[in-house]
């Protein structure tokens, strides 16, 4: 049973109206990476490389319909497939390359300058794997089944991507990847969340230590008894320096000597060490990984939200292909295309030291009066809402900009 022409115009419009807002998020990534260094965190240059990718697919879902009316053999019909097979995907791809950078960073203790080299292999990953079967698919057609890009659904048809007549590759080149993807995802965050629960673990032992054990009935002191040999004053005083030089050798002095002792007692436990000694600089440098992993983990749990209601429509179709369900048909076309707003998103949010610097150098405002503490925050903005140490802020300023 196919879609009415109203609820087929409602799926138009809902993904173009969901691609402009998209756009319109990876403009905003692309514009300020561009324009200011204050936006060049490791996870924020992976979501800058994603929105390429991002733009080319909103692309497609820009066409929306239009790929249809042009017909299956189209040149237009042919390239919103393409770019659908191809770019689609690859945003799964980055997100699994902020998890691995997670990884690094917290196992393999990757700086930010050793996880900069490692960009042009995610790019060429990212982009390069999907576009493998997206180009072979170009070329791809037999007499039983056609081409493989054509209209992806029979009745009613929405877009142009696989055919219904090569369902199994949607499954093997496309779903499956994507959850694959996902789940060695999943498993790197477990492996990430383990090691910070450890840390964290540690870190309230150094913020609350144990008071320290009481003695009961018991007082440890200890006792010095020195003993002093020595002459009054009043019976023998020195009269110039060299005689100083004389007592005590052989030609004693003759006058009786006073023996005394002074005995010193103290009693009382010291401070538990770990309550005078300032935390470890590790531990700063762990918040700042804790803080790109949870960054990281906003990101993934986008990239769930764009691919849960989508996957759950294939396999209802797989489950019963002679229905179309209009709802679920209707969530797909709204948050498919919206990769690229959910990045932008989070990008604007967890970046807003950086964006307000930068309105403020637009609009002038704060170039006089600021307070040095405001200044400060400017210069060295923490991204990820963690709050800065000062006592170490020197010591940990290298990791810090790391991340």
């Amino acid at each position: 049973m196919g879609f009415s022409n109203a609820q087929l115009h409602s799926l138009e419009v809902t993904e173009r109206v969901t691609s402009v807002f998209s756009l319109i998020g990876t403009s905003f990534i692309i514009a300020t990476f561009l324009i200011s260094k204050d936006y060049h965190k490791p996870i924020n240059r992976l979501v800058f490389y994603a929105s390429f990718g991002n733009i080319i697919t909103n692309v497609a879902t820009l066409i929306s319909r239009s790929s249809i009316r042009a017909g299956a053999a189209s040149p237009l019909c042919q390239l919103q497939a393409f770019l659908i097979q191809m770019f689609m995907p690859a945003d799964s791809l980055w997100t699994l390359a902020m998890a691995f950078n997670v990884y690094l960073v917290f196992f393999k203790k990757y700086s930010s300058s050793q996880l900069r080299k490692l960009e042009w292999k995610y790019f060429l990953a990212c982009y390069g794997l999907p576009s493998v079967t997206a180009i072979i698919f170009l070329f791809v057609q037999t007499k039983h089944k056609g081409k493989v890009y054509g209209p992806a659904t029979a009745t009613p048809k929405l877009w142009c991507w696989i055919t219904t007549g090569w369902d199994p590759l949607r499954v093997a080149t496309f779903y499956g990847p994507v959850w694959l993807v996902v789940v060695v995802t999943v498993l790197i965050y477990v492996i990430v969340g383990i090691d910070i629960y450890k840390k964290r673990s540690q870190l309230r032992k150094f913020s609350h230590p144990r008071p320290a054990p009481q003695h009961r009935g018991t007082l440890v002191s200890k006792t010095t008894k020195v003993e002093v040999t020595s002459e009054p004053a009043a019976t023998h005083k020195p009269r110039d320096p060299w005689e100083l030089c004389r007592i005590g050798s052989n030609s004693s002095p003759t006058p009786s000597y006073m023996e005394y002792s002074i005995t010193i007692e103290g009693a009382g436990v010291g401070r538990d060490s770990q309550a005078e000694s300032p935390l470890p600089t590790g531990i700063d440098t762990n918040k700042a990984s804790w803080g790109y992993a949870r960054i990281a983990f906003i990101f993934f749990v986008a990239l769930l939200v764009t691919w849960v209601p989508s996957s759950v429509n294939r396999v209802y179709s797989l489950a019963h292909p002679e229905k179309s369900n209009f709802p679920m048909n209707f969530v797909a076309s709204l948050v498919l295309p919206l990769q690229g707003f959910w990045n932008g998103l989070i990008y604007f949010t967890t970046s807003l030291p950086a964006t307000r610097k930068l309105w403020r150098r637009w609009t002038g405002a704060g170039s006089r009066g600021s307070s040095p503490r405001h200044s400060k925050e400017l210069l060295a903005p923490d991204v990820y809402g963690g709050r800065k140490n000062s006592g170490s802020e020197s010591a940990i300023s290298s990791n810090r900009s790391t991340f």
